[in-house]
């Protein structure tokens, strides 16, 4: 017998759980999800208020998505308490805030598919450019804030089509005992089909091809450093060359990568990892160079385990929506949770993974503050305060 038709009586509510426990279930997953999110993008966050080693341009998606997952996770709490209302007319939380929850979840979830994509582009973009002096126009100050608004307009204006239009209607669902657009309402099949196309079909094409990009052009980069060990190169700017020779003019290094640094205090870094050891701008082995590829490798990387976790949890949600005739069945409710799961996942993978983050979120939670590496002014001022 199919979820949709095999329901029990929880209280007064047709529901297509089994029993209570299932819901129980279902509401300690959330209530897990909601805490462990809520503490991980907290130290992301945290990270950037307090050092400055994370503040890339890079990095503000980063803090986009943690600001997407926060807010996600903050929000849980209201499912959880319909999780565990026996029935509408015992509903734990007020209406109201049951349909914001709701409309909380498609703004969130979709500006985070949005982020993605946007993070992956500008990846492709910086690894494919020739001229690391020359700036890209549409990533400038005023180009990132409109590309951070819109990661949040486009999904703010699909979670508001049930509001103002009759394309469904936000609440508590009776048979899933969850807060969410009812699947039941007039429109919301219609709704559905909006909500997929716009949200998912565009970024997951604009992700996997911008980060097939990057993956062919880092496997290039790093046979041609590989390819010639030894080879004496300079420093200069943002490119590894040639030393000049008499009567030469500087050149590139034919077999020598580009190196992409996000901001000017990772140019200083690399520019006095070299003249640590060697005379200015001269580097007679590319140790310098290889370290700068396999910390691109590694941002890279994160960012690709980000977007991989990513569609792995929230692919199966929105197809199952867009295909299901009937959408009050128990695995819908499963599959919720495992797309608002990501809000948790993506700070482990920053942890455990990212160059710019991992320091400076276990400082953060170990409570070592004064072992932040490039500690910001404010927190410089609190140390200081606090006569450490």
């Amino acid at each position: 017998m199919s979820n949709s038709s095999s329901t029990d009586k929880i209280g007064s509510v047709t529901t297509v759980y089994d029993s209570y426990a299932e819901k129980q279930l279902l509401a300690a997953l959330m209530s897990l999800i909601s805490i462990v999110g809520v503490i991980g993008n907290s130290a992301v966050l945290l990270a950037v208020v307090l050092s400055r080693k994370p503040r890339t341009t890079t990095n503000i998606f980063v803090v986009n998505l943690a600001v997407a997952d926060l807010i996600t996770c903050l929000s849980l709490p209201i499912m959880v308490l319909a999780l565990l209302s026996d029935s509408r007319e015992k509903l734990l939380v007020p209406d109201n805030l049951c349909a914001l929850q709701g409309f909380v979840f498609i703004v969130c979830i979709g500006c985070s598919l949005n982020n993605i994509a946007t993070t992956a582009f500008y990846r492709a973009v910086i690894t494919r450019r020739k001229n690391m002096r020359r700036p890209i126009w549409f990533f400038n100050r005023r180009g990132l804030a409109t590309i951070i608004a819109t990661t949040w307009l486009i999904p703010l204006v699909v979670g508001l089509l049930p509001i103002i239009s009759e394309f469904g209607s936000y609440g508590y669902d009776d048979k899933l005992s969850t807060c969410s657009y009812s699947p039941t309402a007039k429109g919301s099949a219609t709704f559905s089909r909006i909500m997929s196309a716009a949200l998912y079909p565009v970024q997951l094409i604009v992700t996997f091809t911008s980060y097939a990009v990057v993956f062919y052009t880092v496997r290039q980069h790093v046979r041609r450093v590989n390819a010639a060990p030894g080879q004496p190169i300079a420093l200069v700017g943002g490119a590894m060359r040639l030393p000049l020779q008499p009567g030469a003019p500087m050149r590139p290094h034919p077999l020598a990568i580009q190196v992409t640094t996000s901001s000017s205090q990772e140019q200083v870094l690399a520019t006095n990892q070299l003249q640590s050891n060697h005379p200015p701008s001269i580097a007679r082995q590319p140790a310098p160079a290889r370290r700068q590829l396999r910390r691109k490798i590694d941002v890279n990387l994160t960012l690709f385990l980000v977007v991989f976790f990513f569609i792995i949890c929230v692919s199966p949600y929105l197809v199952l929506v867009l295909l299901l005739e009937d959408k009050s069945q128990k695995i819908v409710s499963f599959f919720g949770a495992l797309i608002v799961s990501n809000s948790c996942i993506n700070p482990v993978i920053y942890t455990a993974r990212h160059p710019d983050f991992k320091t400076v979120i276990r400082c953060i939670l170990l409570c070592r503050l004064n072992k932040i590496p490039l500690k910001s002014s404010f927190l410089m001022s609190l140390l200081s305060a606090q006569g450490e």
